[in-house]
């Protein structure tokens, strides 16, 4: 890495919000406001087409992956899948932190210091994953998968194989996933969600091959998995080449200074992001362990089902996020307070609507689109949409934390619910099955992460004196 110091590579933002508040009124609130409604309208617009043909895939795959794989398989393989996406955290953080910083620089109109970013990102993932690569094959002899998923009427090389092939479909997937990240900063979410829509619907296919040729678990992780990572990987290098060149990673770009500033953020959000897993990924180990990889299928298709009462929150929040950043180095907090409170009430309002929905007839959609093995019980929909309404309020909280990189408190509040959330569901698991484990999601998110969340925004969007970002220190 090349020696630099913190005034050479990330210039003080302080300064330059001095700068940005010469200019009109008129102009910066008026015309920047414009440009990121529309920014977020193309992000959403493109969204629904990635999201669509996401729900397309699961719509057509998950009766077909059910039917062929069986109770037992489909668990396994739907345990394996929702891993991959959620192990992406052990990046340590840079990747969300680049989405910041990338945002950062746009602000400032400096393709130089979103070039040091990106090089300095790039790299510093290669290298976490050669390490992740190194640990994974020295342990994996050791490893007894049929066991970690509870299952004895498996081939013990049937559940390694598949779980290996998700290991390295995850080790191409981390460096792939910054294009969204950097696209993201310049507000063109839009090309990253084309791409991953492309992605998607390539797996499906694939997927329907593998059944046809009756490929096999292995097989079937990598088309389900490895599609999407393909299109990432293809998208970074079309905007290396050719739509933002500055942005390739080069060696002579790498900054001591800026790999210190992605570190020192992107920690908070890698606790974050562990908290994550345990939140989001537990639940799946949890019931597959003790209760039987058979039980994963009804709360997991359960899970996908009720998770689009949030679609309006997935479609958006992505695009918002780098809006955010971006108003609040240009203090622009009104604009941010005014959509903060849009996208709270119609988000909300969405996610209302679908979990009425859901709790009538959820059980009967599960049916004919899953088969009978995936019908939950109506307690479980119930508790499933609890969740995700809470889960809705909390995700529009978290989005200004995280865009004005206020994450210490939500982190450690994080890190202390998920302790707890993995405890209650352990215990809660021996005596009320799956149902349990969603309870422990719910009781220990209400009581560790509610109020200091919802706390702490309300100091952000409101500070007692003075303005926002002039009394942080950025740089």
């Amino acid at each position: 890495m090349t020696p630099s110091t913190p005034s050479q590579c990330v210039p003080h933002l302080e300064v330059a919000h001095k700068e940005l508040n010469a200019e009109p009124a008129e102009i910066k609130y008026t015309d920047d406001s414009k440009r990121r409604y529309l920014g977020i309208l193309h992000a959403g617009i493109s969204s629904v087409f990635s999201k669509s043909a996401i729900l397309l895939v699961n719509l057509i795959s998950v009766p077909i992956v059910a039917r062929y794989l069986g109770p037992i398989q489909f668990g396994i393989w739907a345990t394996i899948t929702t891993s991959l996406s959620l192990f992406l955290a052990l990046d340590l953080g840079i990747a969300n932190t680049l989405n910041n910083l990338i945002s950062e620089a746009y602000a400032l109109k400096d393709k130089s210091l979103a070039s040091v970013y990106s090089s300095t990102a790039f790299w510093m993932v290669c290298i976490i994953v050669s390490l992740l690569g190194l640990a994974g094959w020295i342990a994996w002899p050791y490893l007894n998968w049929n066991y970690i998923f509870n299952v004895n009427t498996l081939a013990q090389n049937v559940a390694s194989r598949s779980t290996a092939v998700a290991y390295l479909v995850f080790l191409f997937a981390m460096p792939a996933s910054l294009c969204a990240k950097l696209l993201a900063g310049y507000q063109e979410l839009r090309i990253a969600n084309i791409f991953a829509a492309i992605g998607n619907i390539a797996s499906l296919f694939g997927m329907i091959l593998v059944v046809r040729i009756h490929g096999g678990l292995p097989m079937l992780v990598l088309a389900s998995s490895g599609a999407l990572v393909l299109a990432n990987i293809i998208c970074l290098l079309w905007l290396w080449l050719h739509h933002k060149p500055w942005l390739m990673p080069l060696p002579s770009k790498v900054s001591l200074a800026a790999g210190r500033r992605l570190l020192h953020t992107g920690s908070e959000f890698f606790i974050l992001q562990l908290a994550a897993i345990v939140v989001f990924n537990s639940d799946n180990l949890v019931i597959a362990h003790f209760v039987g990889a058979a039980e994963v299928t009804p709360y997991n298709v359960t899970w996908r089902l009720v998770g689009y009462a949030s679609v309006l929150q997935n479609l958006t929040l992505p695009a918002i996020w780098p809006a955010y950043t971006e108003a609040f180095v240009r203090g622009d907090l009104d604009w941010v307070r005014k959509t903060f409170r849009k996208i709270m009430a119609s988000t909300m309002a969405v996610a209302i609507f679908f979990c009425t929905i859901f709790l009538f007839f959820g059980q009967f959609l599960i049916r004919h689109w899953a088969g009978p093995s995936a019908v939950p019980s109506a307690a479980l929909i119930f508790w499933m949409c609890i969740w995700v309404l809470i889960s809705t309020f909390m995700g529009n909280d978290a989005c200004i934390l995280l865009a004005a990189s206020e994450t210490r408190l939500q982190a450690w509040s994080s890190v202390i619910g998920a302790i707890a959330n993995l405890g209650l569901s352990l215990w809660l698991v021996h005596t009320m099955g799956s149902i349990g484990v969603i309870l422990g999601t719910i009781i220990s998110y209400i009581i560790f992460l509610v109020a200091p969340q919802v706390w702490k925004v309300a100091k952000i969007l409101n500070p007692a004196t003075g303005d926002y970002l002039s009394a942080k220190e950025l740089t």
